[in-house]
């Protein structure tokens, strides 16, 4: 009698294993085809963005990589890029990364002046940005993507609700999570 009661215990408990490792294994599988975003796999976190309009005067300061995630054809980042934003709405680029339209491959380095501005339009939907326009090269462009001219460019994330804020530069396919972290070093 005491066999058949452990038995029956021992087949319940299997069962009920199978079970939430079926459903575990379903969630899993569900929210891999269908295409839902796993936020602790993605980056930048979505409570990350900044949602309400940062001061200007908070964003002011000198910029410098802290992560880089990019893809392994893209070789070749100066870590010891900057970006500089100053009180005047003029920027200054140190060394910092260009990549082809699709992220792949490394490019050329920004190095020169700019002007600079807080957007929330740009970058649509992820809360506000930073995007540059007239680009002054400190020297002459050597590819396309690096000839910037009168473009609004950048469209730089502005990661954090509040300061100290950090910089994020999508690199790439935005979904492909592939981008260039910034920390404020100092205030301008």
């Amino acid at each position: 009698m005491w066999e058949t009661s452990e038995r029956t215990e021992r087949d319940t408990l299997g069962r009920m294993r199978k079970l939430v490792s079926s459903l575990f294994l379903l969630l899993l599988a569900c929210s891999l085809l269908v295409g839902c975003r796993n936020y602790f796999l993605t980056y930048p976190y979505p409570w990350d963005y900044s949602k309400e309009k940062p001061k200007e005067s908070d964003m002011v300061g000198t910029y410098k990589i802290l992560k880089l995630r990019l893809p392994s054809t893209a070789s070749g980042v100066d870590k010891g890029a900057r970006i500089t934003l100053r009180t005047d709405g003029t920027a200054v680029f140190s060394n910092v990364p260009e990549f082809d339209d699709f992220g792949q491959k490394f490019v050329c380095s920004l190095s020169g002046a700019a002007t600079w501005k807080l957007d929330d339009k740009i970058n649509s939907g992820w809360g506000w940005s930073v995007a540059f326009q007239d680009y002054r090269p400190a020297t002459k462009p050597i590819a396309r993507e690096c000839d910037l001219g009168n473009l609004v460019f950048g469209g730089i994330l502005v990661l954090s609700r509040h300061a100290p804020y950090r910089l994020y530069k999508i690199v790439g396919d935005p979904d492909s999570d592939t981008g260039i972290e910034f920390e404020r070093t100092d205030r301008q």
